[in-house]
């Protein structure tokens, strides 16, 4: 009896043995994960980061955007597939993915990958000067849109044509881009291939000491406005001219001058030379 419970005894090791041999192997060999193990993060593409799923409640990290979505799954709160960004250049998100600053998007198109959202084709801007995307796109800093236009590929938003102002001085530019500083508006017309935006002819401010420009211009600090009339350049806007003040102890100001530093109100007067404003003399006085 004793020999027959040894001879099982060592049967049942065996088996034991055996399987553990078997499953270890298996794993060696790229077999299936244990059921009930946790989901692991996927390998990436050699330019995408790697892809993982989270429940529709989790937020999307930085730097990741959401490919596939599905109401299915996390108690009623659906799921998502995420990837990494990664080095990529290019891909196709979900749109209401967390877009980085300086991705655009290109196209947008109706999909079942992502539940009741269009699927976004993006761009990273890298060594581009200019780009063409979707209205809803973020406009880089020190860029500016040049042309609006309608296009299939961008549903109900319009089509943007952005550039990088680099080292220009002057360009046309529509009249929604964001204006940096330092530069003036000349001129504007309409109909001029921005839309329902006026175009806006713009002029970067370098050695000038005087200028003339559109009254919704942002004055420089420490100009001042000497004279404002009317002009078809600017359309409905009145026309400034502007100086920087150099070696000048008076000056003949228009009313709505910030007075420079140093400088202050010595006399007021009125005429043709500042339109509706009060015409002030300024005396430098530091």
């Amino acid at each position: 009896m004793g020999t027959v419970r040894r001879l099982m005894t060592g049967r049942l090791k065996s088996g034991r043995l055996m399987a553990r041999w078997l499953m270890v192997a298996a794993l060696l060999l790229g077999g299936t994960t244990l059921t009930g193990a946790p989901a692991a993060v996927a390998a990436g593409t050699a330019a995408q980061g790697a892809t993982t799923t989270i429940c529709g409640y989790t937020p999307v990290p930085a730097g990741w955007v959401i490919i596939n979505q599905t109401t299915a799954g996390c108690s009623g709160y659906g799921s998502r597939t995420i990837t990494e960004l990664g080095s990529a250049t290019t891909i196709q998100a979900c749109s209401n993915s967390p877009i980085p600053d300086w991705w655009v998007i290109t196209a947008m198109q109706n999909s079942s990958v992502c539940g009741l959202y269009p699927v976004y084709s993006l761009l990273k801007i890298t060594n581009q000067t200019t780009v063409t995307d979707c209205g809803q796109s973020f406009i880089p800093p020190g860029w500016v849109i040049i042309s609006v236009q309608q296009g299939a590929q961008c549903g109900a938003y319009t089509v943007y044509t952005v550039t990088a102002l680099g080292d220009r001085t002057t360009i046309q530019a529509c009249g929604h881009s964001a204006i940096p500083n330092g530069w003036v508006i000349t001129a504007m017309q309409n109909n001029a291939g921005c839309g329902a935006y006026p175009l806006y002819t713009l002029l970067k401010i370098t050695d000038q000491t005087t200028i003339t420009d559109c009254g919704q211009s942002a004055i420089p600090d420490g100009w001042v406005i000497t004279s404002i009339q009317q002009g078809a350049q600017c359309g409905v806007y009145t026309v400034y001219t502007v100086v920087k003040p150099t070696t000048q102890t008076v000056m003949q100001v228009c009313g709505p001058t910030r007075i420079p530093s140093g400088w202050s109100i010595v006399g007021q007067s009125s005429g043709s030379q500042c339109g509706v404003y009060a015409i002030y003399t300024i005396q430098r006085t530091g």
